[in-house]
């Protein structure tokens, strides 16, 4: 029958590391194009990755909010880990709108719920 659904584990934060955010985002969106369910799950310092208002102009990257965008409107579920928002000093607020939260013990119902899991 094939794999179904993936969950994509994303630890980095944006723009600080060679492209882990950046992999992410590709792996999600190409898997979403090909008709898989996706969860993206933002941790750690992944959860960078959701913060709304993102200007990487001065870096010359491109901005991983328009990625975010297109994993939206392509069905994705953003999910992101609450502790871990708490521990970095970022608002739910703060963050793009779309996101779920979960605690960190709710992550393992997510894994259960998937074919294959990704960290990046």
């Amino acid at each position: 029958m094939g794999m179904k659904k993936l969950l994509i584990y994303a630890t980095h934060g944006t723009y600080g590391r060679d492209d882990d955010a950046y992999g992410a985002m590709l792996a999600a969106n190409a898997a979403l194009a090909k008709g898989l369910d996706v969860i993206l799950v933002l941790v750690e310092d992944g959860v960078a990755m959701a913060k709304a208002g993102q200007d990487t102009a001065g870096l010359g990257l491109p901005n991983n909010l328009d990625d975010l965008g297109d994993f939206a409107e392509l069905g994705g579920r953003l999910v992101i880990v609450e502790e871990h928002l708490e521990e970095r000093g970022i608002g739910k607020g703060e963050l793009i709108e779309g996101c779920e939260f979960t605690p960190l013990a709710g992550v393992a119902g997510l894994v259960a719920e998937t074919d294959v899991t990704l960290t990046f």
